[in-house]
């Protein structure tokens, strides 16, 4: 397969070493994937230890820089044209879904995908997005606005921030559904009530890089293009289905 066709996966870790495993074991297997990127966040476990003994790119931050530098170190250090963000704490992720997730964007007329995940909230599922989704395949020439990067003191402004650049630059994207995909929650990993103390401190943080109002807009607008997308897309497919029948027959 042509390098161009390849790609790189950046995968930011914090004490993930019980979970990390599932995920390294499906990406370090994928045709698609030549490369594999882990930024161990500073963790005060085994992560390192956990995702050294899969063929990977360790990076380890001598202390907790959260999520956007590491993401950006890991770009920085990937070869590929197309990257894939994925979050260390997934369960259920298969080879089927970085297909889903990397065909538009490799082999179709799409600029970056996102996923839906089965645990998304009903709110994300009724308007087909879940816009803060960690699960993504970019074009690599999408990430260099210095916007994206802007805001490292905010421990959740990465996908916020790259929604807005990605949207503000009219690139195309295709919110792609995964429904036996689910991202552990903060109370799995440490308890019912701290767990939701990490899910208001999430959204407090997501304010802080944008108003509550913009974040409404941005949810909102990003369902509508997905939806003019998913229709073009259809198309799409359904011309090229139609091109190979025909050259078949």
């Amino acid at each position: 397969m042509p390098e161009d066709k390849k790609i790189s996966v950046i995968i930011s870790a914090y004490n993930e070493e019980p979970r990390i495993a599932r995920v390294l074991s499906v990406v370090e297997k994928h045709p698609l994937i030549d490369e594999v990127i882990v930024i161990d966040d500073g963790s005060t476990d085994g992560t390192s230890e956990a995702a050294g003994k899969f063929k990977v790119t360790l990076i380890k931050n001598q202390k907790n820089m959260g999520k956007t530098i590491s993401v950006k170190y890991g770009l920085e250090k990937s070869k590929n044209e197309f990257i894939l963000f994925l979050d260390a704490d997934l369960i259920g992720l298969t080879k089927e879904n970085i297909d889903t997730l990397a065909n538009p964007v490799i082999n179709g007329p799409v600029d970056w995908t996102l996923s839906l995940r089965g645990n998304s909230g009903l709110h994300m599922k009724l308007l087909n997005i879940d816009f803060v989704s960690g699960e993504r395949v970019v074009k690599r020439f999408l990430l260099n606005d210095p916007q994206i990067w802007s805001k490292p003191d905010i421990g959740f402004s990465l996908e916020i921030l790259m929604n807005k650049s990605l949207l503000e630059r009219k690139a195309t994207f295709l919110s792609v559904s995964l429904p036996n995909l689910k991202l552990t929650t903060k109370s799995g990993k440490i308890g019912f009530l701290r767990g939701w103390y990490g899910e208001i401190k999430m959204l407090k943080q997501i304010f802080k890089v944008m108003p509550l109002p913009k974040v409404v807009q941005q949810f909102f607008k990003m369902s509508y293009l997905n939806k003019k997308t998913r229709k073009s897309y259809i198309s799409y497919l359904l011309k090229n289905i139609f091109v190979i029948f025909n050259i078949i027959k």
